[in-house]
């Protein structure tokens, strides 16, 4: 990992510089640039606006390593409500959340039993929307720490009936495994290269490595068994040239265009967006809501060291 993102980690991570940054209005265009709203009214919106163009939406709400049993509270409270908005307004009822943001650092078994919770309100609300929508649970992937249990929900959840989904890391050994084992199954992956800070015991840290291992996982999520088993592969990338082999890769191996779909971060590379839309590919805005804004942003900001410029303007602004 670069050392500019493991800065950017740091500042994330830092109490006393979010209070002070979400508290400075200079730094309201960086929450804006990257994040669909404050309310649950405001990202609908948003939601609506992406819609009109083509463009579909993972919503998800700002908060995570959460031990504040109110927070925790509020965090559900919240995803109950956009789920609920999210079908009154016709719109996918696709909703990602971390496990540590709804009980994982306090109780293990009472965040089982929250995300169950949510997922069993999506079931209902997704029953009745249009057959065409692609509705899921995702479940994001954080830290090295909690994938068993990510996992073993996932698998839960899928027991059940329920429209799950997982994230999975490329740059874990692991990967291959795990994805292995839910190919067996019908489901759903939402394939990310990852950015926490993992040992080389169990990650590789150099970008060759990692995007190797990223088109070797592609090629499973789009094999002949995937499409057989009724797997829903979700790309979670905004590198351009692994984009462009993994739609040769689909089209050579007879996967249409809405069997699959990109997945890209709101405010992060628009021209590229612009591009798969104009090409026909299904796309997908990962849209964070709410006011605990600095974490996320600031990672974004992590990942390119061009974007200190933008930080710069917007913090002297």
């Amino acid at each position: 990992m670069r050392v500019w993102q493991k800065v950017m980690i740091s500042l994330a991570r830092s109490a006393g510089i979010k209070n002070f940054m979400q508290g400075r209005k200079s730094m309201s265009n960086l929450a804006t640039r990257f994040v669909g709203g404050r309310t649950v009214e405001e990202v609908i919106e948003k939601s609506r606006a992406l819609k009109s163009g083509n463009i579909n939406a993972s919503l998800y709400y700002l908060g995570e390593y959460v031990d504040d049993q109110s927070k925790i509270n509020q965090t559900i409270l919240a995803l109950k409500e956009i789920i609920k908005r999210l079908k009154e307004s016709g719109l996918d009822i696709h909703v990602s959340v971390d496990p540590t943001q709804i009980g994982y650092l306090i109780n293990k078994q009472k965040c089982s039993d929250n995300i169950f919770k949510l997922a069993c309100l999506l079931k209902d609300y997704a029953a009745s929307a249009n057959k065409n929508s692609k509705n899921f649970l995702m479940l994001d992937m954080e830290d090295s720490s909690n994938i068993e249990f990510t996992l073993e929900l996932y698998n839960k959840l899928r027991k059940e009936s329920v429209p799950a989904a997982v994230t999975l890391q490329a740059y874990l050994y692991r990967t291959g495994k795990d994805l292995g084992m839910i190919l067996q199954n019908r489901g759903a992956v939402r394939l990310v290269k990852g950015a926490f800070t993992e040992s080389k015991k169990i990650a590789s840290t150099t970008r060759t490595a990692i995007d190797n291992n990223y088109l070797k996982l592609v090629e499973m999520m789009l094999s002949d068994n995937a499409r057989t088993k009724g797997f829903y592969p979700i790309f979670g990338t905004h590198d351009d040239k692994l984009i462009a082999k993994i739609i040769k890769m689909a089209k050579s191996n007879g996967w249409g265009k809405g069997d699959y779909e990109f997945e890209l971060l709101y405010g992060v590379r628009t021209d590229l967006q612009n591009e798969l839309i104009k090409n026909g590919e299904s796309l997908r805005l990962y849209l964070p809501f709410g006011i605990d804004w600095w974490p996320y942003a600031i990672r974004r900001i992590g990942e390119s060291s061009k974007n200190v410029k933008f930080l710069l303007k917007t913090f002297f602004n």
